[in-house]
């Protein structure tokens, strides 16, 4: 069928469609996961497989516009990437290093431009982005333009790592990116890398971009802040709570050490009004705080509670 008849068939469909008040033509973007594959009422709202196996021209419409309509379309991957979206446990440990680095892969990129993109995210489920930034290790200048690799990374695997460590901390970790040339490429370039600007929409679990900063031995990282010994805090103990001026640490990690996921504050003996600062804050042997933290104008947060527990917390003090 030429595009011209295709074209007739269409508007000849949509007329015929307008005419059922229950059915109109799809008008979000098409999805080529396998449930919308063998239900056509993800493509044309109401249309039903009776309908499509009973109208010769509807079943002609589906193969034109449709074509992957019917038919099991894995990515690039997807075998691998599916048994990575279902690792257990024991499995996790597979995809660490000794130093707390874990593991992705994408492919080279050679789609440019804002449509090439969204079929990308749309049809192939791939995640388009960048991987740039110096690498003094391995002579790698930003300035270079070939310093910056195009590639585009498996949504599973981005979602995955999400799950695991939250959107806020996904891009705390450090990561192993395994760049492939394409499928027959076995081998793959390693690029030692840090997510940044992941960009979401803003209502649907939809990823548009994921770039990744090139990371070495002494660059910062923003590392979160956990609280531990929260028991040991009477005002904590009694319904006070810790307002957050700072989730995160920058942190100079030295070679050879493992990455730490957290940076632990010690909550022993906070009181009510109580400004917490750098001092409080457990580094690791081999991390340290960068230069952009100011140890005098660090702010972890402050601590609040209710006038009841005030009075409570002073009581209990004098009795003692």
């Amino acid at each position: 069928m030429t595009p011209k008849i295709a074209s007739i068939v269409g508007k000849s469909l949509v007329a015929r469609l307008s005419n059922r008040p229950n059915l109109r033509p799809f008008a979000g973007s098409f999805s080529t996961k396998v449930k919308s594959l063998n239900d056509p009422s993800a493509l044309v709202t109401g249309v039903t497989v009776e309908d499509i196996e009973n109208d010769p021209a509807l079943a002609e419409y589906f193969a034109v516009n449709f074509p992957e309509y019917g038919k099991e379309i894995q990515t690039p991957g997807s075998a691998e990437i599916t048994a990575d979206a279902e690792l257990d446990d024991e499995d996790e440990d597979d995809l660490v290093s000794p130093l707390n680095i874990r593991l992705l892969s994408g492919y080279k990129r050679s789609e440019k431009g804002s449509q090439p993109c969204y079929r990308l995210r749309d049809h192939d489920e791939l995640v388009p982005g960048i991987i740039y930034g110096s690498d003094p290790t391995q002579s790698i200048l930003s300035i270079h333009a070939s310093s910056k690799i195009l590639v585009k990374t498996p949504w599973e695997q981005i979602q995955r790592e999400m799950d695991r460590f939250t959107y806020h901390n996904f891009e705390s970790r450090v990561y192993d990116l395994t760049v492939f040339e394409d499928d027959d490429d076995e081998e793959g370039v390693v690029h030692r890398v840090m997510p940044a600007n992941v960009q979401h929409h803003p209502i649907l679990q939809k990823i548009y971009c994921c770039n990744y900063l090139r990371y070495f031995p002494g660059r910062p990282i923003n590392i979160p802040i956990e609280y531990i010994n929260e028991e040991e805090s009477g005002a904590l103990k009694r319904g006070g709570f810790v307002v957050p001026r700072s989730r995160h640490v920058s942190c100079i990690v030295e070679d050879g050490v493992p990455i730490p996921e957290f940076i632990e504050m010690d909550s022993t003996g906070l009181r009510l009004k109580e400004v917490i600062r750098l001092d409080r804050l457990i580094f690791p042997e081999g991390v340290k705080a960068s230069k952009r933290v100011k140890e005098e104008k660090f702010l972890v947060g402050t601590v609040f509670g209710r006038n009841a527990d005030v009075g409570l917390e002073t009581e209990e003090a004098e009795v003692e």
